[in-house]
């Protein structure tokens, strides 16, 4: 008796092997299960690629999602062969909705071509930090859509990259060294030699800037304002370093004008309220 069940299961077993072996289920498992096996060997050889390299190009990440698209796809379409799936009807349909789709994804469209341009000029990589658009932050990701920048409050914002092709956009960490721009105004009855000679000596006597020839103190004169002479101040540093060096540089300042008797003026207003 119990002979005659495990042959009875054993035949049930071999009846339903027989099914899906000849229905092509079992292929379309196979093709299935060696797309994911395939991808992750190359998403796993260039992560340790990307993790050689610090700053990798994004054309490897761009790389690494068409190489798994066209493995899914190839895979996809064995697989629907093998259980016999009409692929003629199945892509004339496709075909009808890409059409619908195509006009209601215009701007997606428009991204995706930006984000090819994008890639191919590399004028901005992961890490660097940018400003465009009045929007500024560290590049986070670069896709093909969109970038994602984190912004100094540390908030991520994401921006499409057909704005990054439409808008100027400021690399603000592609070189290692940087100039501090400050703009100050002084007092009419300064001698501007004499600010000159101020600002070049608190700039030689911080180390965190730079003083030979390449990189001189920048002193030049902006406008006559209303109540002070307008210039403009820059000190080279390095790019790492900006955000102290600037604050530095202000202090210093600051300091070393009040020291001269040189002040920085602001615009008086006088109030006055007649009575009828």
């Amino acid at each position: 008796m119990e002979g005659n069940l495990a042959t009875e299961w054993t035949n049930k077993v071999c009846g339903l092997w027989h099914k899906l072996l000849d229905g092509g289920w079992v292929a379309l498992a196979v093709y299935l299960i060696l797309a994911l096996i395939i991808t992750r060997i190359v998403n796993h050889v260039l992560l340790r690629y990307m993790r050689r390299h610090r700053h990798t190009h994004p054309a490897v990440r761009f790389l690494a999602k068409l190489i798994n698209s066209i493995i899914w796809v190839l895979a996809l379409v064995q697989a629907l062969r093998a259980v016999d799936v009409d692929l003629v009807s199945i892509l004339g349909a496709a075909g009808v909705a890409g059409i619908a789709i195509g006009f209601a994804s215009q701007t997606a469209l428009s991204n995706l071509i930006s984000g090819f341009f994008l890639i191919s000029e590399s004028s901005f990589k992961i890490g660097d930090y940018v400003r465009v658009d009045q929007m500024e932050g560290t590049v986070e990701s670069i896709n093909l859509l969109s970038i994602y920048l984190r912004q100094p409050d540390h908030s991520l914002i994401r921006i499409p990259c057909e704005t990054l092709i439409k808008n100027p956009l400021v690399n603000m960490t592609n070189d290692k060294i940087r100039r501090c721009d400050l703009d100050v105004g002084v007092d009419y009855g300064c001698k501007l030699a004499r600010v000159r000679q101020i600002v070049e000596k608190v700039v030689a006597e911080h180390p965190t800037f730079f003083t030979d020839e390449k990189h001189r103190t920048f002193v030049m004169f902006l406008s006559f304002g209303e109540s002070s002479l307008n210039l403009r101040v820059g000190a080279w540093c390095h790019t790492k370093d900006y955000n102290d060096a600037r604050y530095a540089l202000a202090t210093a300042l600051l300091q070393a004008f009040a020291t001269a008797g040189i002040s920085i003026p602001f615009p008086i207003r006088d109030v006055r309220v007649s009575e009828r």
